[in-house]
């Protein structure tokens, strides 16, 4: 008799695309139909996933953190996410941590490794690195600038071989951007160089229909990763899959996420294996809730309100609509009209704590994913 668990999160993974995901679809069934972010941003996200709480600072610490909760022999972590990492505090409970390092350092970084990340010497380093990293990419092969899933599941299935109990928490960049996967239409130097063309708003209409097409096919690359994945571990393993924010496809004319508070970012998809859920209405910050059993910090089995704070803007959501700073719409962002709702969003601001902005977040750590 095995005891395991495994949580696995996806950045940037729109709930519209699960349905790209064939055999993640197989294994673990539909997205339940109204699951919602607590932000835009990974940062303040995981403090919900991991710790159950409505984002403030950033990072966990003991009294947050359910990798210490969860009661497992073994527990096993592999992020590929800067932010979510030991300086964070991510690392608590575990008894391994894989995770990107401030020590994993390119060239673009090794040349400013002796600057203050906030100084100005930084800032005109990291603009000079891209643009000669911008020739390299149009005259060169490029590598991924994450580590790939295929890394992540090898390393995660050679750990728990043989072990009959183990809590596994996997992080996979996929489909954050550049949006490059293996088999693209382009290269994937072309790939990250019309990503960065989209996200700074000087694309062309190729330009993002190729963008489109490249993150679905990260996506689908993503499950074909997976299955390996769900074809090795036991049957009766406990499984949760969620995305920690949404991202926009050229939505109000934006890419990207730390953006418009909107559908396409707030409402994600999470499924299941093995755990039940009752509640018609979830909240990242009822993951931990989910995977213990039982209620865990702001967690709850009976939610009808899921809420969400990003960039000085608030957000409330059931299971029909999303109330903004804009208004009240569908799920799927038509217009709509939902008093009661809009009223439980100007309650929750008046009370929730202020997240980090991203100009508060480290700029190393920025810089080492495309912010800056």
């Amino acid at each position: 008799m095995t005891d395991t668990t495994l949580l696995v999160t996806v950045d940037s993974l729109r709930y519209d695309h699960y349905q790209y995901m064939t055999a993640t679809r197989e294994f673990l069934g539909e997205s339940h139909p109204a699951t919602f972010a607590t932000n835009t941003a990974t940062p303040s996200c995981f403090q919900s996933i991991v710790g159950g709480i409505y984002p403030g600072e950033v990072g966990v610490d003991e009294d947050s953190n359910v990798g210490v909760a969860i009661d497992s022999p073994y527990k096993y972590g592999v992020s590929t996410n800067r932010f979510l990492s030991n300086r964070y505090g991510y690392d608590l409970g575990f008894d391994h941590f894989s995770a990107p390092s401030r020590e994993d350092k390119g060239l673009k970084a090794k040349v400013a490794e002796h600057m203050t990340p906030q100084s100005t010497l930084f800032g005109i380093a990291s603009r000079v690195w891209n643009v000669v990293q911008g020739v390299q990419q149009r005259v060169s092969s490029v590598d991924r600038e994450y580590r790939p899933a295929a890394d992540v599941i090898a390393e995660f299935l050679d750990a728990t071989e043989g072990r009959d109990e183990w809590f596994g928490w996997l992080h996979f960049m996929e489909p954050h951007h550049p949006y490059n996967p293996d088999d693209g239409p382009v290269s994937r130097g072309e790939a990250q160089q019309i990503t960065r063309r989209v996200l700074n708003g000087r694309a062309s209409e190729r330009d993002e229909r190729l963008a489109r097409e490249l993150y679905k096919g990260e996506v689908e690359e993503l499950d074909d990763r997976l299955a390996r994945l769900w074809e090795t571990i036991p049957d009766e393993t406990r499984v949760l899959f969620v995305a920690d924010h949404g991202e926009l496809l050229g939505e109000f004319g934006e890419w990207g996420h730390h953006a418009t508070m909107c559908p396409e970012l707030l409402r994600l998809p999470l499924a299941t294996r093995n755990i039940p859920i009752e509640s018609e209405v979830l909240s990242l910050v009822d993951v931990p809730t989910l995977l213990l059993g039982e209620e865990y910090n702001h967690g709850s089995f009976e939610r009808e309100t899921a809420y969400a704070a990003s960039n000085g803007n608030h957000a409330a959501m059931n299971r029909d609509h999303v109330a903004t700073d804009e208004g009240v719409v569908t799920l799927d962002g038509d217009p709509a009209e939902d008093d009661d709702l809009m009223a439980a969003k100007e309650e929750y601001e008046s009370r929730a704590e202020r997240p980090v902005t991203k100009d508060e977040l480290p700029h190393d750590d920025l810089e080492a994913l495309g912010y800056l």
